[in-house]
């Protein structure tokens, strides 16, 4: 079995800082070794390879992109059934789309024998399904109550037009002629 990479060894917030590095992708590889480098030297810890920060940023931009692809899958799949029918659905697709990465590199797993079955890995996904899950569910709410304030503001606005019209009394004294012609004002200034 393989030994663990030198890289993941790393405290959880360098290996943010690594990753917040390789996304923004303004440093080379030699640049990120120096960084990493002087950070362990500050923390007292081992200084990964140079080869193992390569490999490390070769499965992150690998990762990264199967990330951008899944995304690019469902903007598409979005654009192509409606804001209207998605908008319920599209945690749904999410949720089915990685579930399928994940079924997909767990196959890739069971092809290669030397690679065991890390359930923690498993359990962070999973996770990372749910906090999707919610995310979807907070961008509908929100969406919802910019829809729900823009009909109360449109029902403010039609009532403060009905009472420019006048009051019913004075409504019943105009002739068919200059209701119209009021209606008609009102209705050019909306």
């Amino acid at each position: 079995m393989p030994r663990k990479s030198s890289v993941t060894r790393l405290s959880p917030d360098l290996r943010r800082q690594i990753d917040k590095a390789l996304m923004d992708g303004r440093m080379t590889l030699d640049e990120l070794h120096e960084f990493v480098a002087g950070k362990c030297e500050a923390a007292g810890a081992d200084t990964p390879s140079r080869t193992a920060l390569w490999r490390y940023s070769t499965n992150f931009s690998a990762a990264a992109r199967v990330m951008r692809e899944n995304r690019d899958m469902a903007r598409a799949l979005a654009q192509e059934l409606g804001a209207e029918s998605v908008e319920s659905e599209q945690g749904r697709l999410l949720v089915e789309m990685l579930r399928g990465l994940l079924y997909r590199g767990l196959q890739d797993r069971a092809g290669d024998l030397t690679q065991k079955f890390d359930a923690a890995e498993v359990d962070r996904i999973a996770r990372s399904l749910k906090n999707l899950s919610h995310a979807m569910h907070l961008e509908q709410d929100f969406a919802k109550r910019i829809r729900e304030e823009a009909r109360r503001e449109t029902q403010a606005q039609v009532r403060d037009k009905i009472r420019e019209l006048g009051s019913a009394a004075a409504l019943k004294e105009l002739s068919d002629e200059e209701l119209a012609q009021k209606l008609a004002e009102l209705t050019a200034e909306a």
